[in-house]
């Protein structure tokens, strides 16, 4: 199959899978011109943003491609979600191994699509490069913002409450679960595999946090590294610190915990010495794509929210209370 063919084909699979390829704001979208060409508004600030998926670290093949797609798609909007911006596209690098089978090309393009169009993002176009060996996923994707709405990591104050949007550690329990050779259908672990492997940006929140604070006061993040990681980053990016509640931040179920038992892990704590709580595994995990939202109670209160602490004044980026101690996912870890 030549690289014309291979295009029509991913094109097709993923317009099967329900991505658009057009939209309004879309004067040139994918399949026939050097670049796509979009038509911006005048009352809105573009956000943009970049995310890489790398075979054999950050998914493996033996997980599907249909879920190698999904998640790299899911990875990146989720950076849309964080600032509050509706999407308006996407481009796809694909980097492909010589010989990877039509099937397995197909199942990738109809992951790409159903990440796509659950979030209602079109496809605008992308590139295809062979690779000697593994394969990779580049996702860009660009969004739109109301002009000076879009949601911030310095704005978190003293006083703010410290919420996030769903059950951390998720992720990481599924890839252990994946990792152990376990079955991925397993109704105790299901939820967190699908967690890592499906992926679901958080827009739904991010809409509801527009209607209720319209002027982008609470700062919020996306959690991709791990709140170990990630709070500190916010703390450090708005000059404060913060007081967590270990039990009040959701985690997975303490039975799916207790079955994987021990699971040597570099990336965990290396004091830990057995199963993990479901506060260490919450703080420790990575690839969760929940928000993480700092603000005053009367605009995070009705949402209803888990509230998990408090933002202080103090060291930028000092975290007292933590259930565990440093972790969360570092690429350069050791380098």
């Amino acid at each position: 199959m030549d690289e014309d063919a291979l295009v029509a084909l991913l094109l097709a699979e993923v317009a099967a899978a329900g991505a658009a390829t057009s939209a309004p704001h879309v004067a040139v979208g994918p399949g026939g011109d050097d670049a796509a060409v979009l038509r911006a508004a005048p009352d809105q600030d573009l956000v943009w943003t970049v995310d890489d998926h790398v075979e054999d670290v950050h998914f493996r093949a033996a997980w599907g491609w249909a879920a190698a797609g999904r998640k790299a798609v899911g990875a990146c909007l989720s950076d849309l979600a964080a600032k509050g911006a509706a999407p308006l596209g996407a481009l796809v690098s694909l980097h492909l191994p010589r010989g990877l089978g039509e099937e397995a090309l197909r199942a990738l393009a109809r992951g790409l699509g159903a990440g796509l169009a659950a979030c209602g993002c079109p496809l605008l176009g992308g590139n295809l490069t062979a690779h000697p060996e593994r394969a990779a996923i580049s996702t860009s994707a660009l969004g739109a913002v109301p002009r000076g709405r879009a949601r911030l990591r310095t704005t978190a104050r003293p006083g703010d409450l410290l919420c996030v949007t769903g059950p951390l550690g998720l992720a990481r329990a599924g890839l252990a679960w994946l990792e152990a050779g376990r079955a991925p259908d397993d109704p105790l672990a299901a939820a967190a595999v699908e967690r890592l492997l499906a992926p679901r940006p958080r827009f739904d929140v991010a809409r509801a946090l527009a209607a209720a604070d319209p002027d982008a006061r609470v700062a919020c993040m996306d959690l991709s590294d791990g709140l170990a990681r990630d709070l500190p980053r916010l703390l450090r990016a708005a000059g404060v610190a913060a007081t967590l509640d270990a039990g009040a931040i959701p985690g997975p179920d303490p039975a799916l915990l207790a079955a994987l038992g021990r699971q040597p892990d570099q990336q965990l704590d290396p004091q830990l010495d057995g199963g993990l709580d479901p506060a260490t595994a919450a703080w420790l995990g990575g690839e969760d794509y929940e928000l993480l939202l700092a603000g005053p109670a009367e605009l995070l209160g009705p949402l209803g929210l888990p509230v998990i602490g408090r933002v202080e004044a103090g060291p930028p980026g000092q975290v007292a209370g933590a259930p565990g101690g440093a972790g969360g996912f570092d690429h350069f870890a050791g380098a």
